[in-house]
This record gives C-alpha cells, structure tokens and sequence, in this order.
C-alpha cells in the first residue's frame, strides 16, 4: 500500500520545528529516521497531513557535563555504540545497539524518535527508564524535562503533547564499581523481542550495594523492578540470589499472551533473562575487581 497524501515540511532549526508543529496542529507528524513512521504509513497505520523533517537539525551530540551524559534527540543508534563518552560511562547504551533490528535501521534510526515511538519492547525506552534518564522536550510554550519513569504511557502511547519535540536526553553517569548487563529473547536475529531485561549493579568487596533492573516486554511499559533491586543490596554475588531476584521480579508481572509467546511463557523468560544478567553483571564486576 502507499501512504495516504501529505504536505512535506522541512524544518530549518528547532524554533521553526516548534513553529510548523504549533501551526500545522494535530495532523502534523514529526520525520527523523523515518524508519517507525514510513512503514506505518505504508499500512495506512498512520495517516498525518503534514510531515514535518527535523533529520538534519544537528542535535546529533553526545557530551559529558558534570554527572550526566546528554544525548541529542537525533543522535543515531550506530554513533551511540562506538561513542568513547557512552562506551566509558553508559555502556549499556553501546551494547543494546547491537540488538536494535538491522545495521540499515541503526545507520539511520534516532535516539528521540524510538522514545518517541514507544515500542513495548523497544531497547532504548528499557535503558532510558533502566538508567533514570530525563526525556528532554520542547514546544512554542517552552521547555520541560520528563523522567524516563512517567514518559511512557502505554503501547506506543507517551506523555508528550501533539505540538512537542523530543530534543535531548540526560542519563545519569553510573558511579565507581559499577556493573551492568543486558539480554533479551526473540525469535530471529532482529525481529522485535519478546522479553528483555537491563541491569546495572554496584559492587563493593563481594556484596551489591546498588541494582537497577528493568524489564520490557512484560508490560506496555518497560518498568523497574524495585523489590527485585532491593532484594539484592547487601546481598553476595551468587546464582541463588540472581535466581531468586528473577523469581521476583516475573512474579510482580502480569504479560499479554499473543501469537509469539504466552504469559506464563514471558514470565519465564523475564525470570530467566534476569537470572543471567545479573550473573553477567556480576561476572563482569569479577573480571574488574
């Protein structure tokens, strides 16, 4: 199929992206990769009058400042994953690159777009609500800063407004001794995945002192899970915790069955997958030690 007929607006700068968007109203979509949007239209999923490009706007940097790291809404899954900032203080966010879809999609696919999207099982809406992360949004009536916890809403449903852009992104930097782990399961190298889990430890002489773990899949969110984390502090570095942290966490969740998986079988998989990044993390704490 072909997408219905529309106006193509290119923007010239943020303000004239905020200006089109509050002068285009409702109808109007946002263009960046282009790699969610176009296959929707494709379908007639999605049917906007007016596309307005921001894909050559520059906010494509990644810089240190202080304890953070800020991204640019249009930074690209392929320059987050060999990015020396990223790969020293966030490398989470370097590694589940190599989980997102195809290297044509990561060559071109942007960081605001995929938290714009807000696919249940997308790896970088799990990593920005994994990390605390700040979604940095702007319109005509300002800018705002929305943590990663309350941006996502539902399936493909987040808590920016219709004249919005996504325009940075602020993580966190991990502090000393930190640790960390991602997995998930699909059915094919690529495909969407079914479950996946993100976790970021701090280890001190043997014993957890920090956990972050997040889940996807499970939910239309990703979500952290708090009484799987506060299992683990204090706790040692052994499998019958990481088992028993996984056991809590699948048990807290309640997952759709569709045509890829059932519930029971994605409640295994979220205890599985956390079992072993927590073991990879720890694993990996050991080899630094």
């Amino acid at each position: 199929m072909r997408p219905v007929n529309f106006e193509y607006h290119k923007a010239e700068s943020l303000e004239h992206a905020v200006e089109l968007l509050a002068e285009l109203g409702d109808e109007a979509r946002l263009l960046a990769g282009g790699y969610s949007l176009m296959p929707m239209m494709n379908l007639r999923l999605a049917r906007p009058q007016q596309l307005v490009d921001i894909g050559s706007l520059g906010l494509d940097t990644i810089e240190q400042d202080g304890d953070i790291v800020r991204f640019g809404g249009l930074v690209r899954h392929c320059q987050h994953s060999n990015d020396t900032v990223v790969t020293r203080l966030l490398p989470l966010f370097g590694e589940v690159t190599h989980h997102i879809a195809h290297p044509t999609i990561r060559n071109r696919g942007t960081l605001g777009g995929s938290l714009a999207h807000a696919d249940p099982t997308g790896e970088l809406p799990l990593m920005a609500v994994l990390h605390d992360a700040v979604i940095l949004v702007v319109s005509k009536s300002g800018k705002r800063k929305i943590p990663a916890g309350k941006f996502f809403k539902g399936a493909f449903m987040t808590a920016l407004e219709p004249d919005e852009i996504i325009f940075g992104l602020e993580v966190p930097v991990l502090g000393t001794g930190a640790t960390g782990a991602f997995f998930e399961f699909s059915e094919r190298e690529g495909d969407f995945a079914i479950a996946s889990v993100g976790v970021n430890l701090s280890v001190d002489n043997g014993l957890i002192t920090e956990a972050q773990i997040a889940c996807a899949g499970t939910t239309v969110v990703p979500l952290r899970s708090a009484e799987a984390e506060n299992f683990l502090i204090g706790r040692s570095l052994d499998s019958t915790n990481s088992e028993e942290a996984g056991r809590i966490l699948a048990a807290a969740h309640n997952p759709p069955s569709d045509i890829r998986a059932t519930s029971e079988y994605r409640k295994h998989l979220a205890a599985e997958l956390t079992h072993r990044a927590i073991e990879a993390a720890c694993e990996r704490a050991a080899e630094g030690a």
